[in-house]
This record gives structure tokens, sequence and C-alpha cells, in this order.
């Protein structure tokens, strides 16, 4: 009995779906490793190479919500299958592009299909755990996108330099192709079968359907009103924007500000997500132990820090740059457990549904910005003002958990446990 139900059980779809958020970090950082190569072969600032990144998650920022809505009403399988395969179409297509215009719209197009994979990842989740078992399927999920970041620029970095850029994003292409017909044969419809059973308890909830995306929107402004929403909102877009900016320009600073190469600024930059990944599995029994807030301004002040370290260091060594982004990378990742206990603490009960939807709205309101703001910075100044800048994110997010002190937000902490980004 336990064979037959495979596919649909437990361990099997928390594997399956942790893997496509895997796929979906990899895509999401496809292009910052190709950005030295990307700039040499289409003569292009390091403003158009952020907007690269922008167009990436300007959809996930319009998509990610009417998504969800529809994920809601036929179920997440299929949507997460098509999602898989527009994201991979995009990055393969990609490596067709003749020229950036159209380099941008397959990244562009790549986004779209980003637009799936929080909504349908966290409803397959939510479908096949209960209390005592989400919180390690969360961090599993949050694990596995993580690890994504630190392969890709391993991975699509040393394709491109053996072989060729073009090379490397069909490769990482194809293989998202084949991880989606991997959950559409083997992943059993339990998030369907579970609207049916809910729908078949309520019959009303068919007839109230089409006004579902009317209400959660007007759900979503009545938060942007409210204080200590905007807080965390606030405190998520900020977060971003130094994570992003961290993720999207290493290898500019390692190879146009302290002259790497290209092969070691990747690595540089592989090693600066692989302790983030660390950081991740090891903050969550901090967050636990600790109280967030603690945790939240120690973490990002010390993080500040060391970004400013290592540009005031001038032209630092191989060791003291990786030293220096691997302890950046594990400060960060220690801190996204407590983020989210920030945000579960703030979120009313009965909304954490629809109040994480917003909180993610600022996550990708800070990607889109980030990118661009960053890339503008580097062209008008240098790569080491724009890390400047950086630490001054996570600084101002810091700003943020003070004034929510200062104000009572967040008070009294509830028992509950959500994903990171």
């Amino acid at each position: 009995m336990a064979v037959s139900h495979r596919r649909g059980n437990a361990a099997y779809v928390i594997g399956v779906v942790s893997g496509a958020h895997f796929l979906s970090h990899l895509f999401l950082l496809a292009f910052p490793p190709l950005f030295p190569l990307l700039a040499r072969d289409f003569g292009l600032s390091t403003t158009r190479l952020g907007l690269l990144i922008t167009a990436i998650y300007v959809p996930t920022l319009l998509f990610q919500l009417p998504i969800g809505d529809v994920i809601d009403r036929i179920g997440a399988r299929h949507v997460l299958v098509t999602g898989i395969t527009v994201t991979a179409l995009g990055i393969t297509l990609a490596g067709f592009a003749p020229n950036y215009p159209l380099l941008l719209a397959c990244a562009f197009l790549s986004g779209v299909g980003q637009s799936v994979f929080h909504p349908a990842d966290y409803a397959l989740l939510d479908t096949v755990t209960d209390s005592s078992t989400e919180g390690t399927a969360f961090s599993i999920h949050t694990f596995g996108g993580y690890a994504g970041f630190a392969v890709a620029p391993l991975v699509i970095g040393s394709l491109a330099l053996t072989i060729s850029w073009e090379i490397a994003l069909i490769a990482v292409g194809l293989v998202g192709f084949g991880y989606a017909g991997v959950v559409h044969l083997t992943v059993e419809a339990v998030h369907t079968q579970a609207i049916q059973t809910r729908k078949s308890d309520d019959i009303e909830s068919s007839s109230n359907a089409d006004e579902s995306v009317r209400e959660t929107i007007g759900e979503l402004v009545t938060f942007a009103r409210r204080f200590k929403m905007l807080l965390v909102f606030s405190f998520y877009l900020l977060s971003m924007m130094a994570v992003v900016g961290l993720q999207s320009f290493t290898t500019v600073l390692a190879v146009d500000a302290y002259g790497f190469d290209e092969s070691t600024a990747n690595t540089l930059l592989t090693v600066h997500l692989t302790a983030t990944a660390v950081g991740v599995l090891a903050g969550g029994p901090l967050a636990d132990r600790l109280p967030f807030r603690h945790v939240l301004t120690t973490m990002f002040l010390s993080a500040a820090l060391g970004v400013w370290i290592l540009v005031a260091t001038g032209v630092p060594s191989l060791l003291v740059t990786g030293v220096l982004l691997s302890v950046i990378g594990l400060l960060i990742g220690l801190s996204l457990p407590s983020r989210d206990k920030f945000a579960t603490v703030v979120a009313d009960p009965g909304t954490a549904g629809k109040s994480f939807g917003f909180f993610f709205t600022g996550l990708s309101m800070g990607a889109v910005i980030s990118p661009v703001l960053l890339g503008t910075v580097i062209d008008r100044f240098s790569p080491p003002v724009a890390f400047l800048l950086v630490g001054g994110f996570l600084v101002a997010g810091v700003v943020v958990v003070i004034v929510a002190r200062v104000t009572g937000v967040g008070h009294p902490v509830k028992q509950s446990t959500q994903a990171n980004d």
C-alpha cells in the first residue's frame, strides 16, 4: 500500500517540490555568473546587465497573486509543471539570443514561469503536511532553493568558461524540461484532490470563486494601510535588495574592482551562496531559541560591517575576499528564519497566506529595484560604492526592526512556522 501511494507520499512530494525550488533558484541566478561575458559580447553597461535580473522579477511582482488564485481553483501540480516548462523555455531561448533585446525578452519569459513556484510549492507542501511536519518541510524546501543559488555560479559559470555562455544556458534549460516531465509523471494530484474535497463540503465556493481575486487584492490594499504590515513589508523589501545585490554583482566586484578572473569570481559567489545555505539550516533552531529581533539586529549589522570591510580593504587577497563573503553569506542565512518569524508574529490569525502574499510582494519589489539601482551606481561610480549601498540596505533593515520594537509591533510571539524565500 505504501508503494502504491508513493507518488502522493508526503516525503516524496516534499522532495520533488524542493527539487523544483532548487531549479527555480538555479534559473534565478542563471545570468549573474555570465555578466562579465555578456558585457563583453554585447557591449553592455552594468545597468543593462542589472535589467536582466529586474526582467525576471517583474513578472513575479505582477503575476504571483493571480496565479495563486488559479492554483486555489484548479490545483498546484499542473500549474507547477507549466511554470517549470516556461522558465526552462525562457532560459533555453536565452542561449540562442543574438542581441540584448531578445535576451531581455527571454529573461522576462523565464520570470513568468518563476511566478508559479512559490504559490504552487507552498500549496503542495501545505496539502501533505500538518503542524508537526510543516517546519521540517519548509526547511527542506528553503534549503533546496539556496542550494540552487549555490550551484548556479559553479555549474553555469564553469560551462560558460569551458564551452560558451550560450551552451551553459541551453544545458540548464534542458534540465528544466526534463524535471517538468518528472513532476508531471510522478507526483500525484494531491492538491487538486484536496480542492475537490473542500468544494464538495462547501457547494457555494464555486459560485463565489470569481470574486476571490478581487477580495484578495482588497485585503492586500488593507494590509498596505496598516503600520505593522508596512514595517514587515519594508523589512522584506530592504533585505531582498541587499540579498539580490550580493547575488547579482559579486562577480562584477571581483572582476572589475579586484581584478580576479571570471572563474575565480564565480567561485567566490558560490562560496558566498553556499555559506548562506548553511546559515539557513542553522538559523531555524536559532530562531526558535532567541528573540527574532536580537537575531535580525545582530546578523544584519554584522553582515553590513562585513560588506563595508570588504570594500574598505581596497583590493583584498583571494583568501580575505573568500572569508569575508563566506561570513556575510552565513550571517544573512542565519537571519532568514528569524525574518520570517517576524512576519508570522505580525500576521493576524487566519490570514497567514494573504499576509505572506503581501510580504512576498515586498521581496519581489526589492528584487526589481535593486539590480537597476545598483547597476546604475556601478556605471556612474564603481562596484565598491554599490556595495557600500548594500551595507546601507542591511542597516536600514535594522532600523525597521528597532522601530517595530519601539512601537510594540510583534507582541506577543505566536507559535507559527513559515518558509523562507
